[in-house]
């Protein structure tokens, strides 16, 4: 039997508002007390509050994962090119170089077998989907319900792992996939689908 609470967030809190607008109406006929519709509409007061601060979480965070983005990006741009000119100087070696840690140790790879991990688990913020970056610039992040073919239109490009899936209003069985990118190009093998279940934040 479908259960009359909905399980989608923007249903739940509609249904909560509902019934403190309901409930003084019909206190007589069920036999609640002023003191009894008083505690029942500060409940509801109080769950609604929890899914507003939730949200509003959510998306204070979303935004700090994008200014950190974006300062890291600046930030690597600007110490690639410090770093570049520096090896140009006379007094350069390759003994500072090593002692800055300014020289690559990563061996030689076909990146065309280049293929990323993923991995998913939930989290207050989201999904949280956790992927190899494997020397390139990021991964382009796909979605889609699980059981339908079409992938459609990558969901978001993310050049620092985790991913944080904030988007609400989602409930079911959902899979994910990313793709490396490098230069704007996709790069070896795309990852495994993962299955992830949303539970309609």
């Amino acid at each position: 039997m479908t259960d009359f609470l909905p399980a989608a967030l923007p249903k739940f809190t509609d249904w909560v508002s509902l019934q403190t607008r309901k409930r003084a109406d019909y206190a007589t006929a069920l036999g609640l007390s002023p003191a009894d519709v008083k505690a029942r509409n500060e409940a509801d007061a109080a769950v609604l509050k929890a899914t507003t601060d939730a949200a509003d979480a959510i998306a204070t965070s979303a935004a700090k994962v994008a200014t950190r983005d974006k300062a890291i990006q600046a930030y690597e741009t600007q110490v690639r090119a410090d770093i570049a000119r520096a090896k140009t100087a006379p007094g350069y070696t390759e003994a500072i170089g090593k002692d800055c840690e300014w020289l690559s140790t990563t061996p030689a790879t076909d990146r065309a077998t280049l293929q990323p991990s993923l991995a998913i688990h939930d989290s207050a913020e989201g999904l949280v989907l956790k992927w190899s970056k494997n020397g390139q610039d990021g991964v382009t992040v796909y979605r889609r319900p699980a059981g339908t073919k079409d992938w459609g239109r990558p969901l978001a490009f993310d050049s620092r792992s985790p991913y944080i899936d904030t988007e609400t209003g989602l409930s079911g069985p959902y899979e994910y996939y990313v793709q490396l990118m490098k230069d704007d190009q996709p790069v070896g093998q795309a990852s495994d689908i993962v299955k992830a279940m949303h539970g309609g934040r």
